[in-house]
């Protein structure tokens, strides 16, 4: 008797979690953005999923942000999934959420489950509040000017020597008479690699051929693996995205290769046993030696990791949605 009246309570309760994470939440947010005067749109339990889905399979992932524009302004509400997006795109209100009124807003529950099963929480991209900004004082002098314009040369250098050896092959195709056949994509992806790794890591990855493959195989597996898992919303749904699922394994066998592996970078470059591959010092260089207002404070190897890695990852992201958009 008791048994079954639990298992009744226990079923119910799932049930309503259930519809408040899927309808009733989304719903209450939506509306209360609509009464606010915000426009927007709310498609229950999808929200807009397969549209973005869509665009990215077409090869243009910004049609639907572009379309979405035209419809309802520079600003606007819609879900991914369950959850609730507010998207801007007008300056101002970007400032506003950005600098001048930062403390007001936190990272979203879909980019913690994106980036930060990628990332992780303990890095300048990722952290909150006191956290963030103790971080973002330590780093700074990192973006100073004069250690930006270092890394100029290296990757002006890096583009020329791809482009000679484009040249170099074109000129023997035509001698032979023979079909050229470059894949673009898979070039400008080694251009990438081989300019952040120059940049952040140094010469000392660049010429270790097993590191490099571990960390772009790593990454990018792991790309694939988390897109999928957020398009067909396991990512998004509590305790489902915690089960040790064939994709959360790889992912979780992914980082773990890849941290290994820039441990290893840093280890052997605060051993001397590496140097930077610009004409000043690198990102990993200038993370090592970074210090905070009082002189004194800097950061621990774990922090040099996370931020070392942060920033390598971020900016093969970037290239690559650059390069293959």
């Amino acid at each position: 008797m008791w048994f079954s009246i639990f298992t009744i309570v226990v079923f119910i309760y799932v049930i309503y979690r259930l519809l408040k994470f899927w309808i009733f939440d989304p719903w209450r947010i939506h509306k209360d953005l609509w009464a606010q005067g915000i426009p927007g749109q709310y498609i229950p339990i999808v929200g807009e999923a397969f549209s973005i889905r869509r665009a990215i399979l077409a090869d243009d992932p910004m049609s639907y942000n572009i379309e979405m524009t035209k419809k309802f302004g520079s600003y606007y509400h819609t879900s991914f999934g369950p959850l609730a997006r507010l998207v801007i795109s007008d300056p101002l209100l970007i400032r506003g959420v950005l600098k001048t009124n930062a403390h007001a807003y936190h990272k979203s529950t879909l980019i913690h489950l994106i980036l930060g099963t990628i990332l992780g929480s303990e890095n300048l991209l990722m952290a909150e509040g006191n956290i963030h900004a103790q971080r973002r004082r330590l780093i700074a002098p990192v973006f100073q000017q004069q250690n930006l314009n270092s890394m100029i040369s290296f990757m002006v250098e890096i583009t020329s020597n791809l482009l000679n050896k484009w040249s170099l092959t074109m000129t023997n195709a035509n001698n032979t008479d023979n079909i050229l056949i470059i894949d673009i994509h898979k070039e400008m992806t080694g251009l990438t690699l081989d300019i952040v790794t120059g940049c952040v890591f140094g010469s000392g990855l660049m010429k270790d051929e097993h590191v490099r493959e571990i960390i772009y195989q790593g990454l990018t597996k792991t790309l694939e693996d988390v897109e999928e898992r957020t398009f067909n919303m396991i990512a998004i749904i509590p305790i489902i995205n915690r089960l040790p699922l064939a994709s959360k394994r790889r992912i979780d066998k992914s980082k773990e290769n890849i941290r290994h592996a820039v441990k290893q970078i840093i280890d052997e470059r605060k051993k001397g046993f590496t140097k930077s591959a610009c004409k000043g010092p690198d990102l990993l260089d200038l993370l090592l030696c970074a210090r905070g207002n009082d002189k004194t404070s800097k950061l621990t190897d774990e922090e040099v990791f996370a931020e070392a890695l942060t920033f390598g990852i971020i900016k093969i992201i970037i290239y690559s949605i650059k390069f293959t958009s």
